[in-house]
């Protein structure tokens, strides 16, 4: 039997659509309890109805003590050997029990973690980007904690597993999120089903998530997420995973308060913006300081290098507004050549993307040789990934980089102009010739510089516990070979330079097969990124102490 947990306060108007969708469900041994949280609206006469039509529904009333509380009074009830938690707003496909619970059950696993769709006007489909085709533990690698998501909603448990742990949920805001993760690692195993089964109204009025006033409760949850694990003697093993977690809860609601004009937040809590990331940042530090360089989230950064570099850096820093300048797509010897000129103008017209408009033209129009304001940045942050691309010999002196973007506008113009791959002596030559250029333009900004070593993937998969070679594999070896010469060129022209690289955790080095740009050796995982952005943070720090102790 599975036991539906459903808490209910104040949600009339989508009530009926929620225990509809319950009581439909294909697989049919069910035990609904429902536990109206002293609802001043209608919902209490709609749960009554519902009770004398279904016998699985048990409907219990009390006075109004908040979700987390009345959440943990449905687990003191549940009598099912699988726990599914409902919000009283959404509503589930029919197939969802059926499904989940076979999946866990298949697996042996006390978790299923499933995919939802945030339900409004498009119902958006929110696929699982961190998923293993079989179960996991955290036992042996606490890799699915760093991608958990706050949400109780698509998750099914064990009720063993539930209760043997005696863990109580808050009613602060992402109290799911210390819940959750106190269930992740105490479990055997858990399994996942990328399939879109929950309907989430997340911008439904009177959502917590959407609750601005309880958004400084964040800090607490995450606080009492992080001394669970000190508590339990879980904290050292598990912190770079307590990291990610912490880091993009925090950096989630920056993003609400700041980016998102769909959520009309308030202007009085708009106007706390700096109170949050000071608050946000400290928290970080209290928790993190003796492995990171929490000082990185207020400093400003340039980059040089690949979209995967820019995603990274998107990883790393609390506040995107800190990456101040970003030259994209584009290899080192076109970015210090002589300039197209006239040759080129108005190429980048073609683009309806702002980002890829930008790097093209500040690819031809030689931007960061001439003009590039380094001294403006704290850190200037490079990756060699673009080297990959063919250079389009414009004129003699005076290239261009073939980039991913640029062939996105098929200008016929090109075919006439003579070509150089990346594996070829001619490039060896261009490189060796212009990296020391760069090199010493990085060097008059006197800034300290981060190099990056991204590689092309040689394995693709939508797993994290499987992946395949792509066919082309000896290629992209051979051309990775090419980029460690290249990279080993670059680092003994900045000697001083922080070198991240990706050797401790080069099971994560592949591309996701549903990323949204393509199955394509330049792309890494959402894993990968959050990863090698703790990774600079970590050499940072490392820099800084071995620095202190010279």
């Amino acid at each position: 039997m599975v036991s539906v947990i459903i808490p209910v306060y104040n949600t009339e108007a989508y009530l009926e659509e929620c225990i509809q969708s319950v009581v439909n469900q294909t697989y049919r041994n069910l035990e609904i309890i429902m536990i109206n949280d002293g609802s001043t609206d209608h919902s209490g006469e709609i749960c009554r109805k519902w009770e004398r039509l279904d016998s699985r529904i048990r409907y219990i009333e009390k006075r109004n003590e908040g979700q987390g509380i009345t959440r943990n009074l449905g687990i003191r009830l549940a009598a099912g050997k699988y726990v599914l938690f409902v919000d009283s707003d959404d509503y589930l496909d029919t197939g969802l029990v059926w499904q989940v619970r076979s999946r866990i059950s298949e697996q042996g696993a006390d978790i299923c973690v499933f995919s939802y769709r945030y339900a409004g006007k498009e119902n958006t489909e929110w696929p699982l980007e961190y998923k293993t085709a079989q179960a996991v533990s955290m036992k042996e690698s606490a890799e699915p904690l760093g991608h958990l998501m706050p949400l109780l909603c698509n998750k099914m448990f064990s009720a063993e597993l539930v209760k043997r742990g005696d863990i109580a949920m808050s009613n602060r805001i992402c109290e799911d999120l210390v819940f959750n993760a106190q269930l992740y690692a105490r479990a055997d195993r858990i399994c996942f089903l990328d399939i879109p089964l929950y309907n989430y109204r997340y911008m439904r009025e009177g959502n917590l998530s959407t609750s601005y006033d309880h958004y400084f409760e964040v800090r607490q949850s995450v606080d009492e997420l992080n001394k669970s694990f000190q508590r339990d003697g879980h904290f050292e093993a598990c912190w770079m995973q307590l990291y990610e977690v912490s880091f993009h809860i925090f950096k989630d609601i920056l993003f609400r308060l700041k980016k998102r004009s769909d959520l009309n937040v308030p202007l009085e809590v708009k106007n706390q913006y700096a109170d949050f990331f000071s608050e946000f940042k400290g928290c970080l530090n209290q928790w993190f300081s003796k492995y990171l360089d929490l000082e990185l989230q207020e400093k400003s950064c340039v980059l040089a290098g690949s979209y995967n570099l820019r995603v990274i850096l998107h990883a790393m820093l609390l506040d995107e507004d800190f990456l101040k300048e970003d030259y994209g797509y584009s290899s080192i010897i076109s970015l210090m050549c002589d300039g197209a000129g006239e040759t080129l103008s108005g190429c980048s017209a073609g683009f309806k993307n702002a980002y890829r408009k930008r790097c093209v033209e500040q690819d031809v129009n030689k931007t960061f040789c001439r003009s590039a304001n380094l001294q403006k940045a704290d850190y200037i942050v490079i990756d060699l990934l673009d080297e990959i691309y063919d250079l389009v010999e414009i004129r003699e002196g005076c290239y261009i980089t073939d980039s991913e973007f640029l062939q996105e506008l098929h200008l016929r113009e090109l075919n006439r102009y003579a070509r150089l791959p990346f594996l070829c002596e001619e490039r060896r030559r261009l490189f060796k010739r212009y990296v020391p250029h760069f090199a010493d333009k990085l060097k008059q900004s006197g800034r300290p510089i981060i190099i990056v070593k991204n590689f092309l993937c040689e394995r693709h998969s939508v797993y994290y516990d499987r992946s395949e070679e792509y066919p082309q594999a000896d290629a992209i070896r051979e051309q990775n070979r090419e980029l460690e010469w290249c990279y080993r060129q670059l680092s003994e022209c900045l000697p001083d330079a922080v070198i991240a690289d990706a050797s401790e955790f080069a099971e994560l080095a592949f591309t996701h097969g549903d990323f949204s740009f393509g199955c394509k050796p330049v792309y890494y995982n959402c894993g990968y990124y959050q990863r090698m952005a703790v990774k600079i943070s970590q050499c940072v720090y490392d820099r800084k102490k071995k620095e202190v102790i010279s």
